[in-house]
C-alpha cells in the first residue's frame, strides 16, 4: 500500500471527496478538524491510501502537549472514529505505516478509537458500550419501544409546561454552556473551554451540521443538548441540565423532541455516544430509549515499548470530589488550561 498524509484544512473540497459511508460521521469532516485545530492547535495528519482502486482514510490529529507528550489520536474528543476502507486485510500495513509516521514525528503513542478492523489477538486499550437508535422506523414505533418510565417522564415534562426549541444561534450555545458548566462541576469535571463551543458554533452549527436543543420552563433554560448530524446519521454529543429541576424530567422531553425532529427530517440513525461499562445509570438511561447496544474498543500503540497497550481496568469516569466543591470560575480556568492536553 502506498500512503499519503493529507491535511483537510488545505483541501476546500474535502467533504465532497468523502465517500457516503465515511462522510456520515461528523468526526471525518473538515468542520470538526477546524474546530480542533482552532481551539487546541492540533495538526491534522490524515492517513490515506489508494490500493486496487479502493480508498482508505484514517483521520488522525497530532496532539503536541508538554504535559502528556506528542502523540497521534484518531480522533480527539470523539466517541469513536469512522475510518474508510480500513479492514482486517489491510490493518497490518496501516499499523506499520502509523508506527513509521509516529517515529518520524517523535510521537509517544498513537490511538485509534475503533477496533472493528483489528484482529482479536491485538490488545485493546479500552472498551466502551455504544448505543444507537433507528429513526427510520417512524415516530409511533419509536415511542412504543420506549421504556414505560421514559414515556411517563415525557408526558410529565409536557404537562408541567416545559417547552423545547431548536436553534443554531450563538445565544443558544451560551445558554447551553452555562448549564454545561454546572453539570460538569456536578460530575466532578472541568468544563470544556468556552472557545471550543464558539468554534463549534462557527464551524459546525453555522454550516448546518448541528443544533442546540433547549428545554425551557417559563422562558428559563432547564436542560440543553448539542446534536451533530452528517449524511443520514445524528450524534447526541453533549447534554446538560439544572439539577434543581430534575423533577420536571425536562431532559426526557428534550431528547424525545430531538428524536421526533430528526426522524421527521429523514435521518436514519441516532448515536447516543459511548458509555463506560462502569456507568450503570447512563447505560440504563440510553437503553430506556430502545437503543441497540454494542461495544467498541480502542487501540493504543506505545512507540517507546513497541507494542499495543492492554486495558488496565474499566473507568467509571466518576470525576473528582474536590472539583465538585470548586467555584465555577476556577473550574473554567482549569478547563481552559488543561483540555488541550486531555485529548
Amino acid at each position: 500500500m502506498q500512503f499519503q498524509i493529507l491535511n483537510p484544512l488545505d483541501l476546500p473540497d474535502w467533504n465532497v471527496q468523502l465517500s457516503p459511508s465515511s462522510g456520515e460521521s461528523i468526526f471525518n469532516t473538515v468542520e470538526w478538524a477546524r474546530v480542533l485545530h482552532d481551539t487546541y492547535g492540533y495538526k491534522p495528519c490524515y492517513l490515506t491510501s489508494m490500493s486496487g482502486g479502493s480508498p482508505m482514510l484514517l483521520p488522525l490529529m497530532e496532539v503536541d502537549s508538554w504535559l502528556t507528550g506528542r502523540r497521534g489520536v484518531s480522533v480527539p474528543f470523539s466517541d469513536f472514529c469512522v475510518p474508510l476502507g480500513l479492514e482486517s486485510g489491510n490493518m497490518e500495513p496501516v499499523l506499520a505505516e502509523l508506527v513509521n509516521l509516529g517515529r518520524r514525528r517523535n510521537w509517544r503513542s498513537f490511538e485509534i478509537r475503533n477496533d472493528r478492523a483489528a484482529p482479536a489477538e491485538i490488545p485493546r486499550s479500552a472498551r466502551y458500550l455504544t448505543h444507537s437508535l433507528v429513526l427510520k422506523s417512524g415516530e409511533k414505533t419509536i415511542f412504543e419501544h420506549l421504556d414505560g418510565s421514559v414515556r411517563t417522564s415525557i408526558r410529565k415534562a409536557a404537562k408541567a409546561g416545559v417547552e423545547v426549541a431548536f436553534s443554531e444561534s450563538f445565544d443558544s450555545v451560551i445558554g447551553f454552556y452555562r448549564l454545561n458548566c454546572e453539570t460538569r462541576r456536578r460530575h466532578g469535571l472541568p468544563p470544556q473551554p468556552v472557545r471550543f463551543f464558539k468554534n463549534v458554533h462557527q464551524h459546525v452549527l453555522m454550516k448546518g451540521l448541528g443544533l442546540v436543543v433547549t428545554a425551557s420552563l417559563a422562558g428559563c433554560a432547564v436542560a440543553a443538548a448539542m446534536f451533530f448530524h452528517a449524511g443520514r446519521n445524528v450524534l447526541f454529543k453533549y447534554g446538560a441540565s439544572d439539577a434543581r429541576l430534575q423533577h420536571l424530567r425536562a431532559p426526557n422531553l428534550m431528547m424525545w423532541e430531538a428524536i421526533r425532529h430528526y426522524a421527521g427530517q429523514g435521518y436514519e440513525r441516532l448515536s447516543l455516544g459511548r458509555t463506560s461499562k462502569g456507568h450503570a445509570g447512563l447505560r440504563r438511561f440510553k437503553l430506556g430509549w430502545g437503543a441497540q447496544e454494542g461495544e467498541i474498543g480502542y487501540l493504543k500503540y506505545d512507540l517507546r515499548r513497541g507494542e499495543c497497550e492492554a486495558e488496565r481496568e474499566p473507568s467509571a469516569e466518576s470525576g473528582s470530589a474536590i472539583a465538585r466543591r470548586l467555584p465555577l470560575c476556577v473550574l473554567r480556568w482549569a478547563g481552559a488550561a488543561l483540555y488541550r492536553h486531555m485529548a
